[in-house]
């Protein structure tokens, strides 16, 4: 699994930058979803959302949405450190950063998934359906 190309040598907080002024949803550890706009994103650690301070490094997920889709990118699965039952485990990632990965997220509605490199455990490639067909198809005879 190569993902050399979609290195981006950004951080999370030069990231949300690029994305101030949109709405996003806050996967929090405590309070679970936090919907909000980003107002301001701070050089160093905070993010301003709904006149509240976030620390993004200690959040589960940032969802940013109206963002376009890309073509770009390559299908995996990821396993966080947070409950999220199979709600990644086909999804494009889009960017890797030096601490946080982008994904493509799923639905009408564009959005990209931002997650710091804290709260994934593993990323891996999703196994191919025709595959477990053939293993299916294979065992009945």
């Amino acid at each position: 699994m190569s993902w050399q190309h979609l290195r981006t040598g950004k951080t999370l907080q030069q990231r949300l930058a690029q994305f101030q002024g949109h709405l996003a949803e806050l996967n929090t550890p405590r309070t679970g979803l936090e919907p909000g706009r980003i107002r301001k994103v701070f050089p160093r650690n905070f993010v301003k959302i709904n006149h509240q301070l976030f620390i993004p490094l200690s959040l589960n997920s940032i969802r940013v949405f109206n963002v376009p889709r890309t073509q770009r990118g390559i299908r995996v699965g990821i396993r966080t450190t947070f409950p999220s039952r199979n709600a990644f485990k086909s999804i494009r990632l889009v960017g890797v950063g030096i601490d946080y990965i982008e994904l493509q997220g799923k639905g009408r509605v564009p959005s990209r998934i931002l997650f710091p490199l804290s709260s994934v455990e593993s990323i891996y490639r999703p196994r191919k359906k025709s595959y477990k067909l053939k293993r299916r198809c294979a065992r009945r005879y």
